[in-house]
């Protein structure tokens, strides 16, 4: 029974990566809450998701404070671009039931082909920007890029990160226990396995012989495309 019992045990293992996901959703809510800041304390949640699929381990305070800091203007800026892009596109979508004849269904696709894109950059950018050092252009290109290669890969992504909310919002009788679990676990779960995913597409791109230096020397986790 000691694999289920003793140090290094399966039931140790499961609590403490228990543990791990409710202090990392605490701190992503709670950095989150001045809302222009949720775009440097998502791309720090996936830092820190990342590198657990990466290293198997991390240090939940000082990884996700480390990549909070070393993102943050980078973060903010996507963030704020994303606020923005998505403020036009709703305005854009009010418009069209006021345009005559077949114009506002051609404009509904015109959204529509924006709208994709778009729905891609955001799911991919901070986890991008938590993996790769770069310039925002060229970040934000590489986030596109990673969604088309894998479009399996984006569906599920989608579905994990888009169907427990969806799920939460019109389920009225079990609205108190999503809600329960989405206040402990459910964003960083979410990023957890958005992450799966994510450390595939980019593993490729890490030399060889930086991971398996990384393996030993934890400080030195830096991340460059």
């Amino acid at each position: 029974m000691g694999f289920l019992t003793g140090e290094g045990s399966l039931f140790n293992r499961i609590f403490g990566f228990l543990g791990q996901m409710i202090l990392l959703n605490f701190l992503w809510m709670v950095c989150s809450l001045p809302v222009i800041t949720a775009g440097a304390s998502t791309t720090a949640l996936f830092y820190c998701t990342l590198k657990l699929h990466k290293d198997k381990d991390i240090s939940v305070i000082r990884d996700f404070f480390k990549s909070f800091r070393q993102n943050f203007m980078q973060s903010t800026i996507a963030w704020a671009l994303l606020l923005l892009a998505g403020g036009v596109l709703w305005m854009e979508k009010e418009v069209l039931s006021s345009m005559p004849g077949s114009m506002g269904q051609i404009f509904s696709w015109v959204l529509v082909a924006v709208a994709i894109p778009l729905a891609l950059i955001t799911l991919y950018i901070f986890p991008t920007i938590a993996a790769f050092e770069n310039k925002l252009g060229k970040l934000i290109s590489n986030a596109f890029y990673f969604a088309v290669k894998k479009v399996g890969y984006a569906l599920v992504v989608m579905i994990v990160t888009t169907l427990p909310m969806t799920m939460t919002l019109v389920d009225a009788k079990l609205f108190p226990v999503y809600l329960f679990i989405w206040l402990t676990v459910g964003f960083s779960l979410t990023a957890y396995g958005d992450s799966w995913f994510m450390w595939r597409l980019f593993k490729p791109y890490f030399p060889e012989e930086e991971r398996e230096e990384k393996k030993y020397n934890a400080e030195t986790d830096s991340y460059v495309f």
